[in-house]
């Protein structure tokens, strides 16, 4: 083969081996592990031989060495073989069109071969192996997989010799190796590796929900879940059995809460299938088939309520205030609405939408959504520091018992109270900020905050 040919193909050859370490490297701490491990359950044997090296952080970085180890070697022979051969088989050829001496010549070509090979390493051997392999991690870890195994089997002793004089130093320098890293991620970082997925199209609107929903439950408490005191259904001790089978099958509740002289008071609970045979008896008191409730306070996190709950085995709790008076309740299905959001069966009322927008251009909210909730969903600025919810929000503002019709100015909107139910906001409706269309939220899907 002529020497014009070999001093186009070796340069090539080195540069597209040096492309295929660079794409290896990037490509090996780039990919998904939980991908490379579906491919290899599925069959693929390209990922079973790469997925050893992806889930253990010492196979890792014994082949991340490897790749380095065969850039290094792949960019020193290519410098070596342009100034030794290459820039010899040109400087005759400068040497003829100038008409310059031998030794200048041989130094001009040596310059300029420098110059390309440096440009062609940089881009086609550096820049495009890197992007290729941070655009598609798993691809390129599987072509590069089968190369990269023969290679660490032909640089095995150098491999070992460069790790260990690495170990050694940092031995010396007092720093220790942790063996078998596991790689983990705040929450922060877990609802952005959702987003991620969930723009990737690897996971639905649905399911992106539900599981910011399970991370989010760390920022609530129990005041912001519960059915507040002013909505729950309980009766009194005194009651007879007919009573409050009564506002059972009215509510649609299997369970009442029981208090004594006021609802301040809850002694317990009763459950309605046990309310039947008492009631065939008239003359038996609530008292013979109440059972303990237990008491939660208002700031205790919905994953501590939702531990002890399990402790206890029940299925709802009473919340008390500050004061030690009944704030609300909350039982297991508004911790799980948390999550799924609203779960309803043949017993549950209908609710109103969450939102809609008027003719108007006008958003219109419910109540008992949270300020958290909206300024997430609407990216808005609402005030959280004092109440919970929009309807808190609106009486905190106003300072008096709210009044359809009535505006008042939050976090830069006009907002207007639309519906009033016993002194309490039902809906509420604003105008966007002229920044756009109404954002789109049909994902959204969260529990009422009453």
């Amino acid at each position: 083969m002529s020497t014009g040919i070999l001093i186009i193909i070796i340069p090539a050859l080195l540069i597209f081996l040096n492309a295929l370490y660079v794409g290896a490297e990037f490509a090996a701490v780039s990919a998904r592990k939980t991908r490379i491990i579906k491919m290899a359950d599925d069959g693929n044997w390209l990922a079973k031989m790469i997925m050893p090296t992806v889930s253990d952080s010492q196979k890792l970085d014994h082949y991340i060495a490897g790749c380095q180890l065969g850039i290094t070697v792949t960019s020193l022979a290519l410098g070596a073989y342009g100034q030794s051969t290459v820039a010899r088989y040109v400087a005759p050829l400068l040497a003829n069109l100038g008409d310059l001496a031998q030794p200048v010549a041989l130094s001009l070509s040596a310059t300029i071969i420098l110059i390309v090979f440096t440009i062609l390493q940089v881009i086609m051997g550096e820049l495009f192996p890197k992007s290729i392999a941070i655009q598609y991690p798993e691809k390129t870890a599987l072509a590069t997989a089968l190369p990269m195994r023969w290679t660490l089997v032909i640089l095995r002793p150098f491999i070992w010799f460069f790790n260990g004089s690495g170990a050694l130093i940092l031995k010396l320098m007092g720093v220790s190796r942790s063996e078998g890293d596991i790689q983990v991620h705040t929450p922060g970082e877990i609802e952005l590796l959702v987003s991620d997925s969930h723009e990737g199209g690897l996971i639905d609107d649905k399911k992106q929900q539900m599981l910011r929903n399970a991370l989010r439950l760390r920022e609530l408490t129990a005041r912001q879940v519960m059915v507040p005191r002013t909505r729950m259904v309980a009766a009194s001790i005194d009651d007879s059995p007919t009573q409050v089978l009564t506002a059972a099958i009215q509510s649609g509740f299997t369970r009442i809460p029981i208090y004594a002289d006021s609802i301040d008071n809850i002694t317990g609970f009763i459950h309605i299938k046990e309310l039947f045979p008492l009631y065939l008896q008239e003359e038996k008191s609530l008292k013979e088939i109440l059972r303990e409730v237990i008491y939660v306070p208002e700031t205790m996190p919905v994953l501590d309520l939702w531990q002890t709950l399990n402790l206890h085995r029940q299925y709802m709790a009473v919340v008390f205030d500050e004061y030690g008076g009944t704030d609300g309740m909350v039982t297991f299905e508004d911790l799980l609405e948390e999550i799924f959001g609203e779960l309803e069966d043949e017993f549950d009322q209908e609710m109103p939408e969450m939102y809609y927008y008027d003719s108007l251009g006008r958003t219109h909210l419910r109540g008992d959504l949270l300020v958290a909730d909206i300024n997430e969903y609407l990216h808005l600025d609402l005030p959280v520091e004092e109440t919970d919810t929009l309807g808190g929000l609106i009486f905190s503002l106003l300072g008096r018992p709210p009044e359809e019709g009535d505006e008042v100015e939050a976090g830069g909107l006009l907002v207007r109270v639309e519906k009033v139910e016993d002194q309490s906001v039902t809906e509420l409706s604003f105008k966007m900020p002229d920044s756009g269309p109404a954002p789109q939220v049909d994902e959204w899907e969260v529990a009422p905050h009453e």
